[in-house]
């Protein structure tokens, strides 16, 4: 079945391929942690995204298709983990102190100090950790997506997004930045439930760091993963 009008076929897509010249869609991608994975060291960040993407077929042959991809990410909600002081023992009583919420690059449960008690010994001081929320908004201007088995309900995939992130403070702890570059890349898939509309799910390896241009600049490294709805016209 051919879902291609002629004006499609005159930009290059194959007569007998699913979808279309350009798509619009809603995604939604949703990260539990941060971990060393390749560039960033930031530990324990948790993060939600809800986008807008457009796309537009750049060149298409009989066993894949490449499109240009972008997207705005209105909500870009980042978690990180602060510690919001610190406790020890004396003669089994916890002793807990209050310190002013402070972000940092990774959570350690290990002491962090000690101190002398009532007894004449040392008492090993932990500190313990809360969250911090932080609203940033992104976009992602320069990307591109090559499918292959265009022909096909069901259609592999795999992204490259490339853009920035701006933020209410510094991401992700203070004296980094507000400002962040940003890039994600990975795998997907895409089912066609109709002629023109797609349901999409990938899992993509994403960077977000200031590029050395704050004081700190600890970087994150995500597994995210993003689902996405599109309308294909």
């Amino acid at each position: 079945m051919c879902f291609a009008g002629n004006g499609n076929r005159a930009l290059g897509q194959d007569a007998g391929s699913y979808g279309s010249v350009q798509s619009f869609g809603i995604s939604a991608s949703y990260s539990p942690d941060s971990s060393h994975i390749l560039i960033g060291t930031a530990g324990q960040r948790r993060t939600w995204t809800l986008s807008v993407e457009y796309t537009r077929l750049l060149r298409q042959e009989s066993r894949f298709r490449l499109d240009y991809e972008g997207s705005v990410t209105p909500m870009f909600l980042e978690s990180d983990p602060t510690v919001t002081g610190t406790v020890f023992t004396s003669e089994g009583v916890a002793v807990m102190t209050q310190l002013t919420p402070e972000r940092v690059v990774r959570v350690d449960h290990g002491p962090v100090g000690s101190i002398l008690i009532a007894n004449g010994m040392m008492a090993p001081v932990y500190a313990y950790f809360g969250r911090q929320n932080t609203y940033a908004g992104a976009v992602a201007p320069l990307g591109a997506r090559l499918t292959a088995l265009p022909r096909s309900r069901i259609q592999p995939s795999i992204a490259l997004d490339l853009g920035f992130v701006a933020s209410t403070r510094d991401i992700p702890i203070d004296d980094a930045a507000r400002f962040n570059y940003m890039f994600a890349i990975g795998p997907g898939i895409q089912i066609y439930t109709d002629s023109r509309t797609t349901w999409r799910l990938e899992y993509l390896y994403r960077h977000i760091s200031n590029a050395g241009q704050g004081d700190q600049n600890p970087g994150v490294d995500q597994g995210a993963v993003r689902l996405t709805v599109s309308l294909h016209r």
